[in-house]
């Protein structure tokens, strides 16, 4: 079962891009509605500028090569904590009003509105940065059931009937064990420590035991497949897939960098659990195989 189920894990990298092209997708659309927003929220801010100080002689080219070069000054060594600071309100003000005191006398006068014109521009900008983390987890959760579809087909085929079969024995399962958790939660708030360690016993029982009856009952007998020690080989093979995932993703990091590996690692992490969760069917697959043969 261990060697099948890395063996699977590595048989099924070869559906790495199809992730990343779902997750490079999202990216994609949700840039589309990104860009547009910050360039109209950028543009707005101005107009807003403009009005506030519209009583002043403003040189709007002064103003903006002393904020650009703030920004310049900037750590700009981890990017994403850059343009978080750059586009928090209070970030915003006291730029906007330092630069503004260099041409203008009095500036904290035009404090309020100022604050209403960025608290405009941050909320506009926010709402641009939701649409593009929608669309990224859409592209995750598209490419996560793409990977699982392409997987099942290579290592873990099933009709419509045993499709269904499996979905109402994964709804009872769930609902069970989750009904369980719950029920010695309420009894003793500390058996959560203890259920998180036997959650992963029952994950591998309850793995083996719906293999078997989607794949097995006809042909197998349960015990056969649902014993102590295909559960712990099970846990130790799923285990071994996630640190094999893990050591290729924080390699990736050390050569590349961390965004990189995060872009590449989710693709990875992805067919890691595909392949966990549909190891004890392949299991069982394999094992009617070789029983039907022995019939034959």
């Amino acid at each position: 079962m261990i060697k099948q189920g890395i063996k699977n894990y590595f048989k099924n990298l070869k559906y790495f891009f199809n992730p990343l092209g779902a997750i490079a997708l999202g990216f994609v659309f949700g840039m589309s509605i990104l860009i547009p927003v910050i360039i109209s929220s950028v543009n707005g801010l101005i107009e807003d500028i403009k009005i506030i100080f519209s009583n002043t002689n403003l040189d709007f080219d002064a103003l903006k090569d002393s904020f650009l070069s703030i920004i310049k000054a900037l750590d700009w060594s981890e990017p994403l904590e850059t343009f978080k600071l750059m586009i928090s309100q209070d970030w915003l003000l006291e730029t906007l009003e330092t630069c503004l005191s260099s041409f203008i006398g009095g500036v904290d006068t035009y404090t309020v509105p100022l604050t209403n014109a960025i608290s405009k521009f941050s909320n506009n900008i926010i709402g641009g940065f939701a649409g593009l983390l929608i669309f990224l987890i859409l592209g995750v959760i598209g490419g996560y059931f793409l990977v699982k579809c392409l997987v099942r087909r290579n290592i873990a085929k099933r009709t419509f009937k045993k499709y269904l079969l499996s979905n109402v024995i994964d709804s009872v399962f769930s609902i069970l064990i989750i009904f369980v958790c719950v029920w010695l939660y309420t009894l003793w708030k500390y058996s959560i420590f203890i259920t998180i360690f036997f959650a992963f016993i029952f994950f591998g029982i309850f793995a083996l035991l719906q293999a078997y009856l989607v794949h097995g009952r006809k042909v197998l007998n349960m015990k056969e497949i649902v014993n102590i020690n295909n559960v712990l080989k099970l846990l130790l093979t799923n285990l071994l897939i996630l640190l094999i995932s893990a050591s290729i993703i924080g390699i990736l990091i050390l050569i590349t960098n961390l965004y990189v590996g995060i872009f590449v690692g989710l693709a990875l992490t992805q067919i890691a659990f595909v392949v966990i969760g549909l190891n004890a069917e392949s299991y069982v697959i394999e094992l009617v195989k070789r029983k039907e043969t022995i019939l034959d």
